[in-house]
């Protein structure tokens, strides 16, 4: 449930290369207002993946789309999830106001392997199945590596500065300096692409654990701090867990999110808990990351 201080899920991803990118991952109740208060746009999302199909993880679409189609959308909205097709039941109560097609997605909730279900020229992400009360996945994006001019290298065997040279190196894989032909490889390094994980609700599995090694981000479904929650019956994390599963998959960083609601009059000792821990930390509303 909501509470006064935190709404539900619903993460806003932004990734700026040449042009940016955005999409959602979840849609609680009131993302639609959220988006105001943080003053983002609505219509640059063209894609949404939802994790499950818990009210508190996708009630939010109906307002979120109908909204778009308020504000004059036509481009079309493509969301994936388990189930896709409870993405039009969704609407079975009223009628919408847009004119865009809204384009369910299915992604798969057995098995063991993560699989790509979207992709462009710098990126591509996946979902893997977790393991929920219901049927649900986790997303990753992952950044392609890039290979990029290391210009100490270029330096040492007499290259400018600057200049149309790394254009042309760039774009044909060689040039020619002094006489001698150099290799784009001989004058540059690749940085690895950056990995960014979303639980969303989980308790830990063999699937996740995989999915999350190398992870330079980690949102991570927390709904458990005490000893006591030794039986979760609705399949969550707690943080103990979250702790060894972080450090033996390498992961950079961690936000813990979905904390239990019995945690609300003791969210300052929590805080205090988890900032012992370097690379953790909590999520708030409005939280702006930036890997």
């Amino acid at each position: 449930m909501p509470t006064k201080e935190r709404a539900h899920a619903a993460i806003h991803f932004s990734y700026k290369d040449r042009e940016e990118y955005c999409c959602l991952f979840d849609c609680g109740e009131g993302t639609q207002r959220q988006f105001l208060y943080g003053g983002l746009s609505m219509m640059k999302i063209d894609e949404i993946f939802i994790t499950h199909w818990h009210g508190d993880h996708c009630l939010g679409l109906p307002g979120f789309l109908d909204t778009m189609g308020f504000e004059g959308r036509l481009e079309a909205v493509t969301v994936f999830a388990p189930n896709a097709k409870r993405v039009k039941a969704l609407f079975q109560f009223g009628h919408s106001i847009g004119k865009f097609k809204v384009i369910p997605q299915k992604v798969p909730v057995r098995g063991e392997c993560m699989k790509k279900i979207f992709a462009k020229e710098r990126f591509e992400i996946f979902s893997i199945p977790v393991r929920h009360s219901i049927p649900a996945v986790a997303y990753a994006f992952i950044e392609k590596d890039k290979r990029v001019i290391d210009m100490d290298k270029a330096a040492k065997l007499g290259f400018p500065e600057k200049g149309e040279i790394f254009k042309k190196l760039k774009a044909e894989g060689k040039t020619v300096l002094d006489g001698k032909e150099i290799y784009f490889e001989d004058v540059s390094h690749i940085v690895k692409g950056r990995k960014i994980v979303y639980s969303g609700d989980t308790e830990i599995c063999p699937n996740l654990e995989k999915f999350i090694r190398d992870a330079d981000l980690l949102i991570q479904d927390c709904t458990y701090f005490d000893k006591k929650a030794e039986k979760k019956p609705y399949k969550h994390a707690s943080f103990p867990e979250i702790l060894k599963m972080v450090r033996e998959n390498n992961v950079k960083r961690t936000i813990l999110t979905h904390i239990g609601r019995k945690y609300r009059d003791r969210m300052d000792e929590i805080r205090d808990q988890v900032s012992q821990y370097e690379g953790f930390e909590i999520a708030e509303d409005f939280l702006q990351v930036e890997i």
